[in-house]
């Protein structure tokens, strides 16, 4: 049943436009001489390289390169929920077992297109892979090391998603104490000492890491917490359990779960712990500032653990799934996708509406499952467990229910790649494939455009978030991104104007370019400016 939507994720969804960004600009610099290790793309070295290793079709036709990306990522996906599970099968029943990796790598391999390979979804891949291993290597030195290597790399791919390897540490501390104090002890050195190794490698790295959270001047890292981040907040999380379900069956998972507890301490336990995980991952999103549905990408593999975990314990009690879990995990796999593809226009006139039935129907079915003591077919949870799943690659799937992009489809997604890619072709094919650019544009415009960009900010993020976030202008990476657009010796300059236009850089700077590159001979290209040089 899962094999048509997986296909429909490989065959047509393609990627996502920062994850687009990243290839886009690895590829254009690198076509320069770059190296992965001294591009500046907002993410960390360890994010960096990753995703260059799993480009290895950069050559081919974008669908077919991204289908490849894809599938070495469900790969990954599979060898993670393999060895989870085989780890998990030490220490806890095999049905159990079987649930939680399984509903964890479907969770991973059908998350939103928005989630898929950006940091904060890797994060999760790595922190079960390392949960997995932790456990299932039977020499618990050995054991400590791997899985310390995976939680470092879980911290390494963005650092805001420390959170999603301390959740992973506390899953581990549950299951096995020992191992989970050793593989901490082993993590943070193994850690620090990778982080080392990337800053000597590339010595820049330590200035973009001091100088990353300047970018986002709506951090509260800069302007303080507000009582308006705690509403952003909170309609994040809305827009996110309508858009995978999953999460909004979380607290049904948890009262299922504490009710086959048999001792107080673990029922306690059971309300408890879920709550601090979700709440340090919450911390992140909240630092960070900007409600991207994508920075609570590491609560739905575990959200989908713990149901995966509740049906299989309480089908181990009581003969069959909880029947209160299963008829809203059906019920919200039938109706979010109803009126998440509502229009636009409908879905932000009725946003509050549809809320309060979310939550009015989560806390009704919390408070039955407190009483009801009923089972279900396994074939109901299955078929429910396999709606809630594919909500987020339905083509009519948004980003967000009315939030941060609402109108965002995957189909409106897919339609958008391929007009750029017909628009740019004709002005690639005229001024060569080979022609040096320089690129005033967001890093998917490089992606689909391809040309080479001299230059180690192919998307020039400090000058661009200089335009708006006075702080920026007086870092050193704004000074040397800026010189390298001053000194370019590009044969044409692309400009996306609603990124960055060049009215909107220095006026010096602007006037050089304008004297350097002649617009008004430009050639159009959708929404980029093509000028070639006088």
């Amino acid at each position: 049943m899962l094999l048509v939507p997986l296909a429909l994720t490989i065959a047509w969804t393609g990627l996502d436009h920062d994850v687009r960004f990243v290839l886009g600009t690895l590829e254009t610099a690198g076509r320069a001489g770059f190296s992965p290790a001294e591009v500046f793309v907002h993410r960390p070295m360890a994010y960096r390289v990753v995703l260059a290793l799993g480009d290895v079709g950069s050559s081919l036709p974008i669908p077919v390169r991204e289908a490849v990306v894809r599938v070495l990522a469900l790969l990954v996906v599979l060898l993670v929920t393999v060895l989870l599970r085989a780890g998990l099968a030490r220490c806890r029943p095999a049905g159990e077992a079987t649930a939680v990796a399984a509903m964890t790598g479907l969770a991973l391999a059908l998350a939103p297109n928005w989630d898929f390979l950006q940091p904060e979804w890797l994060a999760a891949v790595f922190a079960a892979g390392a949960v997995g291993a932790a456990l299932r290597i039977r020499r618990p030195l050995l054991a400590a090391t791997a899985g310390g290597v995976l939680l470092a790399l879980t911290v390494l791919v963005k650092y805001t998603t420390v959170p999603t390897a301390l959740v992973a540490l506390g899953a581990l501390a549950v299951l096995d104490r020992r191992r989970a104090l050793l593989t901490g002890a082993f993590g943070l050195p193994i850690c620090l000492g990778l982080f080392g190794l990337t800053v000597l490698v590339e010595p820049r790295e330590w200035r973009w890491f001091g100088e990353l959270s300047s970018l986002n001047g709506g951090s509260p890292l800069s302007r303080g917490l507000l009582w308006s981040d705690a509403r952003a907040l909170a309609g994040t999380v809305l827009n996110e359990a309508l858009a995978v379900p999953m999460l909004a069956l979380l607290p049904v998972s948890i009262v299922v779960l504490a009710r086959l507890a048999t001792v107080r301490r673990a029922r306690v336990a059971w309300l408890v712990l879920p709550a601090v995980a979700v709440g340090v991952v919450l911390a992140a999103v909240v630092i960070q500032g900007q409600w991207f549905q994508y920075h609570l990408a590491a609560l739905v593999p575990f959200a989908a653990a713990l149901w995966g975990l509740a049906v299989a314990r309480w089908s181990a009690e009581h003969g069959g799934p909880p029947r209160a879990l299963v008829l809203l995990t059906v019920a919200l796999g039938i109706g979010a996708p109803i009126v998440s593809a509502a229009t636009t226009e409908w879905r932000l006139g009725h946003g509050t509406v549809v809320y309060a039935a979310l939550v009015a129907s989560v806390v009704a079915v919390a408070l039955i499952g407190l009483l009801d003591r009923r089972r279900t077919r396994p074939v109901v949870a299955v078929l429910g467990a396999v709606a809630v799943l594919v909500v987020p690659v339905w083509p009519s799937a948004p980003y967000s229910f009315d939030a941060i992009h609402a109108d965002y489809t995957n189909s409106g997604r897919v339609a958008a790649a391929r007009l750029d890619e017909r628009l740019f072709e004709p002005v690639r094919a005229r001024i060569g494939p080979d022609a040096t650019v320089l690129y005033l544009a967001f890093g998917d415009m490089a992606y689909f455009f391809g040309n080479p960009a001299d230059c180690r900010y192919p998307a020039p993020v400090f000058v661009q978030r200089g335009t708006y976030v006075p702080a920026v202008r007086g870092l050193e990476s704004y000074r040397e991104n800026l010189a390298c657009i001053e000194r370019t010796a590009a044969e044409y300059l692309v400009v996306q104007s609603s990124w960055l236009a060049v009215d909107r850089l220095p006026p010096d700077v602007a006037t050089r370019l304008r004297g350097r590159f002649d617009c008004d001979r430009a050639l159009p290209a959708g929404e980029l400016t093509v000028c070639p040089r006088r």
